[in-house]
């Protein structure tokens, strides 16, 4: 049985991958009210570091986050090829499928950020400056 980390009903986005630091920001940008959506007036941010796999389409609309099944846990360390800790693995769930992130670390946070500012060090050393 896994266990629920997170769960929420907004649209997040893979917003932010870098490939040097295996840095992945996973997004619902907050927005104005459209289209019958409510308005959002915080950002939602799940930040992996570390990211040595990831399988995630650009869009999941609605999103559960959960630990791994024993099942998925051995599926990641065959594509890894080594052995993976289940504490290094969030599985994103959205519209009856899952997808995997392998990673040291994992956090989940809300904050009320410009869409374009980016949670990551190299950045968020401009932040505030012209």
């Amino acid at each position: 049985m896994t266990s629920t980390v997170f769960s929420g009903e907004r649209v997040f986005k893979l917003w932010e991958y870098q490939v040097s630091h295996g840095q992945l920001l996973v997004r619902s940008p907050k927005c104005p009210a459209t289209h019958g959506v409510r308005e959002q007036v915080t950002n939602i941010d799940f930040v992996c570091l570390g990211v040595e796999y990831l399988a995630l389409p650009r869009i999941l609309r609605g999103l559960e986050i959960t630990l791994p099944t024993d099942e998925e846990l051995t599926q990641i360390e065959i594509f890894v090829g080594k052995r993976v800790e289940p504490n290094e693995v969030r599985v994103l769930q959205s519209g009856g499928n899952r997808f995997s992130v392998v990673a040291s670390s994992f956090s989940l946070s809300e904050n009320g950020w410009d869409i374009f500012e980016s949670p990551f060090e190299f950045r968020s050393q401009f932040r505030g400056n012209p």
